[in-house]
C-alpha cells in the first residue's frame, strides 16, 4: 500500500534543501571572491550580490566573513565524528581514527580546488587562522568524546582518548599542510598514511595493568 507523505514533512524537506543550497552557494561565492580580490577587499555586499540574496540572508547562515571559510571546516569536523562512530566497535582505537581520517580525505580530494582555496585563505589570513585553531580544538574534542565512548572510559581520567585524538589529528594536519604546499599535486592519502605510520606504533597496544 502506498501512503502520501504529509505536506508539512515534504515542505520541511524542500525548505531544508533550499537552505543547504543557499549556504553552499554563499560559501562558494565567498571563497572565489576572497581568492580573486583578497579577503579584506571583499565585502559581504559583494558576496550576496553574486548569489542574489540580501545581507540579511547572509547573516542567517554566518556571523562574519571569517565564518564562511571556518564553517566549511566545521562541517568537516562533524563528518569526521560521524565516520568514527560508524567504525566497527571491535576495531582498535587508533586504527578506527585512522580509517575515519582516510574516509575524510575522500571528501577533501573530491573537491580539491575548493579545499585548497579555503586552506590557503586560512593560512594567509590571520583572522581566519585564529578561528581555525578553535575549530581544530573542536575536532579534537569530538574525536576524544567518541573514542572515550567506544572505550568505555572517562576521558578526564584515562589519557588515551585525548592522546590518540591529538596525535592522529596532528598527523592529519601535517599531511594536509604538505598537500596544500604542493598545490594539491602530491597524493594526499599517501601523505596521510606516511604521517600516521610515523606515529601509530604502540597506540593500539593495551597498556599494562597498574601495580599496587
Amino acid at each position: 500500500m502506498c501512503y502520501d507523505v504529509p505536506m508539512q514533512e515534504r515542505t520541511m524537506g524542500l525548505r531544508e534543501r533550499k537552505k543547504q543550497r543557499t549556504r553552499a552557494e554563499l560559501t562558494e561565492a565567498a571563497i572565489l571572491l576572497f581568492t580573486d580580490r583578497g579577503f579584506d577587499a571583499t565585502t559581504i555586499e559583494d558576496i550576496v550580490g553574486e548569489v542574489e540574496v540580501s545581507p540579511r540572508t547572509f547573516f542567517r547562515y554566518f556571523d562574519s566573513k571569517e565564518d564562511v571559510v571556518i564553517g566549511f571546516f566545521d562541517d568537516m569536523g562533524v563528518e569526521l565524528r560521524g565516520m568514527l562512530a560508524a567504525r566497527p566497535q571491535g576495531e582498535a582505537p587508533f586504527t578506527a581514527v585512522r580509517r575515519a581520517l582516510g574516509a575524510l580525505i575522500e571528501l577533501f580530494t573530491s573537491e580539491p580546488e575548493r579545499v585548497l582555496a579555503a586552506k590557503r585563505l586560512a593560512y594567509d589570513t590571520p583572522a581566519i587562522r585564529a578561528r581555525l585553531l578553535d575549530k581544530h580544538a573542536r575536532w579534537e574534542n569530538g574525536v576524544t568524546e567518541e573514542l572515550a565512548a567506544r572505550l568505555g572510559v572517562d576521558p578526564e581520567r584515562d589519557p588515551r582518548p585525548r592522546l590518540i585524538a591529538s596525535v592522529a589529528l596532528a598527523a592529519f594536519s601535517t599531511a594536509v599542510s604538505r598537500w596544500v604546499d604542493s598545490g594539491g599535486r602530491e597524493d594526499l592519502k599517501a601523505l596521510l598514511n606516511q604521517s600516521l605510520d610515523a606515529v601509530g606504533t604502540g597506540l593500539d597496544r593495551t597498556p599494562p595493568a597498574s601495580v599496587g
